[in-house]
């Protein structure tokens, strides 16, 4: 995937910037539907809800952003309470690494969007049932953006699944998808390298974004994380469906916890094999004990 030329980006500059407003913003529309997705997982873990999810938004530029720079728009400390969420200042280079996968957008592209998307995913994760082995960011977390789509009106929710269907068919070719040995593996090296990027870099402001985008390895490297988010938030969405009310009691307290989440659907979508894994004992003891009832 080639980056998106600089002046793209500078542009982007002024269509993405994200004030508190906003961001407190999304953050209320998020919650009562986050709350609902948590359901009785949440009042039978207390999960120190109370009435509401309890969280903090922090506003935070690129240079004070974690060592995240820009390549991190949103991240939260998972174990305080309130939960702090801290928001960068612009999602610039978050939306044009994202959009260089969707080809073609259209009027839902926009900052409000994005941030709905994101910041509602990143509400749900520090609440939701742990995971075998921690999970991974591409199918774990991107279970909680799907349903950051899912939460948006008709017409936004259905552009941007048709937009990472594009990107997902962009990226199942650029990467040979299809003749993968070991799928799973193959994309959680591909996160691995994106993180590794990121952490730390602290990619923030003109100059260091320009030569982060002429930087063909570590932008490849970088811009492989979104594209592994279209493939999986195609794969998850035809595997589940639109209709999140209807199934996400389940999907929470049973499917999101085991460490092979989305393989399935992965592979379904791909129209390759899907291997079953031998039984795993650590779930099974889950039933047994009564965690998952």
């Amino acid at each position: 995937m080639h980056a998106p030329p600089f002046d793209q980006y500078l542009e982007y500059r002024r269509r993405f910037a994200v004030s508190r407003e906003l961001a407190v913003s999304a953050l209320e529309w998020a919650e009562p539907l986050a709350r609902q997705t948590l359901g009785v997982h949440a009042l039978r873990d207390n999960m120190d809800m109370g009435e509401k999810l309890q969280y903090i938004p922090v506003m935070t530029s690129p240079s004070e952003n974690g060592g995240w720079g820009e390549l991190m728009p949103v991240w939260f400390k998972p174990y305080e309470r309130p939960l702090p969420i801290f928001i960068v200042d612009n999602w610039a280079l978050t939306a044009a690494v994202w959009g260089s996968w969707f080809g073609d957008v259209g009027r839902e592209f926009n900052v409000e969007n994005l941030v709905r998307i994101f910041l509602g995913g990143n509400l749900l994760i520090p609440f939701l049932p742990k995971v075998q082995g921690g999970g991974h960011f591409l199918r774990h977390g991107a279970f909680t953006i799907l349903l950051g789509i899912l939460w948006l009106e008709p017409e936004a929710r259905e552009a941007f699944m048709a937009y990472n269907r594009a990107g997902a068919h962009r990226f199942a070719e650029a990467h040979g998808l299809r003749g993968q040995a070991d799928l799973d593996q193959y994309i959680s090296n591909l996160e691995f390298e994106a993180f590794f990027v990121a952490e730390g870099a602290k990619i923030g402001g003109e100059e260091k974004v320009r030569s982060f985008l002429a930087n063909e390895p570590m932008f490849e490297s970088y811009t492989a994380l979104f594209g592994g988010l279209c493939f999986s938030l195609a794969a998850l969405f035809e595997w589940y469906g639109p209709d999140w009310e209807e199934w996400i009691f389940q999907k929470v307290n049973v499917d999101y916890r085991m460490a092979r989440f989305g393989l399935e659907a992965w592979a379904k979508w791909l129209g390759v094999d899907y291997v079953e894994p031998p039984p795993d004992p650590e779930i099974s003891k889950l039933f047994r004990d009564g965690g998952l009832e």
